[in-house]
């Protein structure tokens, strides 16, 4: 079954800019609601990278990345957050200037002599 709801980006970023400058106690629930994509673009442009850790089999080797709450975040991380924010809103509002026809593939032919 679809989400019959439209979920507008720019009204989740904007939410949560302001649960994070107010309450962090809703900045905590709102983080950890997030989809782990949207987490990660949001930790990514906030320059906080995901906790890792190295698991050693009898014959592998692998990194396993932790699934990232608030409370494991520092209060540097938190406030690195808002940095994080701005800048998606940033993208989001050049984004929204774009017409339909700045996506479009451009093919330039040469011809030559």
């Amino acid at each position: 079954m679809q989400n019959q709801q439209t979920v507008n980006p720019r009204s989740l970023l904007r939410e949560f800019h302001q649960i994070l400058s107010g309450k962090r106690s809703l900045a905590r629930s709102a983080f950890n609601n997030l989809k782990p994509g949207q987490k990660r673009l949001l930790l990514s442009a906030s320059g906080i990278e995901l906790r890792t850790t190295e698991i050693y089999n009898s014959d592998s080797q692998f990194t396993h990345a932790w699934q990232m709450q608030y409370d494991n975040l520092t209060d540097k991380e938190v406030d690195d957050l808002k940095k994080g924010l701005r800048r998606l809103q940033a993208i989001i509002d050049a984004f929204g200037l774009c017409e339909e026809q700045d996506f479009k593939k451009e093919t330039k032919y040469r011809w030559h002599k």
